[in-house]
């Protein structure tokens, strides 16, 4: 259960970095139609990623009382 756990969190953090990679590199260019699809994709991932992180988080400490 905690490997699990463990392998949900490293995704959650490779997609904020590759979520952060892209941001940065789009910063100080005008963004095209793709550009700007892809990066409302990735907000609306990011997004989904911290509500599944807090789920994961609320199971950690449930587990963690008993």
């Amino acid at each position: 259960m905690m490997f699990e756990i463990g392998i949900m969190v490293a995704i959650i953090i490779l997609a904020s970095a590759v979520h952060k990679y892209v941001d940065r590199r789009t910063k100080g260019s005008i963004p095209s139609d793709a550009e700007e699809r892809l990066n409302e994709r990735m907000d609306e991932l990011d997004r989904r990623l911290t509500d599944i992180q807090d789920v994961m988080i609320t199971i950690d400490e449930k587990l963690s009382r008993k």
